[in-house]
């Protein structure tokens, strides 16, 4: 008997290769990889529901579930994290080293609803005193999901607006072209908003327990259904393989990567996260998830806290 192959688009990481390039396999599917830009595997998740399996937009996935929209369930696994102080970025000139002095300044974001905006904007306010309304918010592309925002709509590139003068910072989660920010982070035209912005995450994270998430897994409600065992199976191999990831950092007989100090920087945030360097599942990671559905209400993206049964399968929520 043929096993049923399923679409799956995701990002390349240490924590999905093994998937996409079929070393590791999903029991009883074959898994075609589509291999798109992550923004584009976005807007085809959640405007068509494209893909049987695929990353997408913590931010988008609430939202639209909060508006009703059914095509669509998740996994708790979590394929991007990341602390976006660092990717707050001013001009080289200015004279703002702290986000505290950006009230009543001009920021721009790609998207309003982007996940790291929303991060973004919760840090203001809860960290840094700035509300909703003490700023003039500019947006640079369309919003991929259908929202009301306080954001203009600008015209261009988000880092040459910020050359240009036509906003006073950004945020942004691709890294500034290389001809304008090198990659020692100094010297160029665009540098990072906060000097010790490292030490400045770090302490976040000792404070919060924190480690923002950007990005789950989603999955098909109408390919689940004719496969209820999917959610779980999917979950279990996802977890295990990334759990082969994180052994394999720390594996010396090679560098996994391109970082003269990978080991350091590995053990490091091996002490500070407890050895859980990537957390999965629902246990470790809900209380996160409905501080961030505050932030989304807060922003006037989503209209009630959903529920964990709403957010998650049935079949992973004991994770």
């Amino acid at each position: 008997m043929t096993e049923p192959v399923l679409t799956m688009a995701m990002s390349e990481s240490d924590r999905t290769q093994k998937l996409l390039s079929g070393a590791r396999r999903l029991p009883g599917f074959g898994l075609e990889a589509r291999h798109e830009t992550i923004e584009q595997i976005f807007i085809e998740q959640i405007s068509n529901a494209a893909y049987d399996i695929s990353e997408l937009s913590l931010a988008s996935y609430l939202i639209a579930k909060g508006g009703g929209d059914e095509r669509l369930t998740a996994v708790p696994v979590f394929l991007s994290r990341a602390f976006r102080h660092n990717a707050i970025y001013v001009r080289a000139d200015s004279p703002w080293r702290h986000p505290s002095e950006l009230k009543g300044r001009r920021f721009g974001f790609p998207e309003y609803q982007m996940t790291a905006a929303v991060w973004v904007r919760g840090l203001f306010r809860e960290e840094w005193g700035i509300g909703t309304d003490d700023m003039e918010w500019f947006t640079f592309r369309p919003e991929r999901v259908p929202v009301d925002i306080p954001a203009m709509l600008a015209e261009g590139d988000l880092f040459e607006a910020l050359l240009e003068g036509r906003v006073d910072a950004v945020m942004s989660a691709r890294r500034p072209p290389a001809k304008v920010f090198p990659a020692s982070g100094d010297g160029g035209a665009i540098r990072r908003l906060m000097p010790d912005v490292w030490d400045e995450e770090r302490a976040y994270y000792g404070r919060t327990g924190i480690f923002p998430i950007m990005h789950l897994v989603s999955l098909k409600a109408d390919t689940v259904r004719r496969y209820p065992e999917l959610p779980r199976q999917l979950y279990d191999l996802m977890l295990g393989v990334k759990n082969d990831g994180v052994a394999a950092l720390l594996e010396t007989i090679k560098n996994q990567t391109s970082d003269p100090w990978l080991w350091e920087s590995v053990e490091r945030s091996a002490r500070l996260t407890d050895g859980d360097l990537w957390p999965y599942g629902v246990a470790a990671n809900w209380p996160q998830i409905v501080k961030f559905m505050g932030y989304l209400r807060a922003d006037g993206l989503l209209k009630r806290e959903l529920a964990l049964e709403e957010v998650f399968h049935p079949s992973v929520l004991h994770t």
